[in-house]
């Protein structure tokens, strides 16, 4: 359950800041962005206090919450996404399936990582 908290919890900030970005129309208004950014950067702090709780140790799963981030990244893309494989352009269509195709292949990941102890062991230390 670590794992999946872990992932969740990336997923929830990576969403935040993402729709935080994607709002901002006008990039003169650097407030929106500079909170963006200081929320990226300060969202890691999350996990040093959920060490600190009793009872609670994220241990090696910590390596979810980054994951998390990514993940939320692609997802929220993905209408872009598919409007670059709906142009005529195809250098647009290509870079529309292949972020289509890293959606896949990265949902496949996630789930590989949470479901199958065998495969976290794989990973490097």
């Amino acid at each position: 359950m670590r794992y999946l908290g872990l992932l969740m919890l990336g997923v929830f900030v990576g969403t935040l800041l993402c729709v935080a970005v994607r709002k901002t129309t006008n990039w003169s208004d650097s407030v929106k962005v500079v909170v963006a950014l200081i929320g990226a950067a300060l969202s890691g702090v999350v996990l040093i206090f959920i060490d600190k709780l009793p009872g609670i140790a994220a241990g090696e799963a910590v390596f979810m919450y980054p994951v998390g981030l990514a993940w939320s990244l692609l997802w929220l893309y993905a209408d872009q996404a598919i409007e670059n494989v709906k142009s005529a352009d195809p250098n647009q269509k290509l870079v529309g399936r292949l972020h289509l195709a890293g959606m896949g292949v990265g949902t496949a990941l996630v789930l590989l990582l949470l479901l199958s102890e065998s495969f976290r062991e794989l990973l490097p230390p």
